[in-house]
């Protein structure tokens, strides 16, 4: 209990670098650092966590487990978010096709002479 202070404010410093590493558009990664990355997050700290509720280490101990697992979280987090690969926040800049600006055109020439012609009708 002595230490919960400090475990929460490591907890909200880990949230901080998840939102920095996934607001910044990193470099494409190769799979292997992606998958290394998913590893670092999902092995290390839910450990740190089981071995706390299952075994009595020491204290020491225990706080250096709970850290190594929030660091490998944290790094797992920056290899994976922040990818140009899997970047959801921006939208995929498509072309225009070579026929849309004539297609438009001609639409527009279309709908105008159905108006004159529903004016004058």
């Amino acid at each position: 209990m002595r230490l919960l202070l400090p475990d929460a404010a490591i907890g909200v410093l880990l949230l901080a670098v998840i939102v920095v590493a996934s607001r910044q558009n990193g470099r494409l990664r190769s799979a292997r650092v992606r998958a290394c990355g998913w590893l670092l997050v999902a092995v290390p700290l839910p450990l740190a966590v089981c071995l706390h509720l299952a075994v009595r280490l020491p204290l020491v101990l225990d706080q250096a487990t709970f850290l190594a697992g929030v660091v490998a979280f944290a790094v797992g987090a920056v290899l994976i978010l922040g990818d140009e690969e899997t970047d959801w926040r921006r939208e995929r800049e498509e072309d225009t096709p070579p026929w849309w600006p004539a297609f438009e055109r001609e639409l527009r020439l279309y709908e105008s002479s159905e108006r004159r012609r529903r004016i004058h009708a």
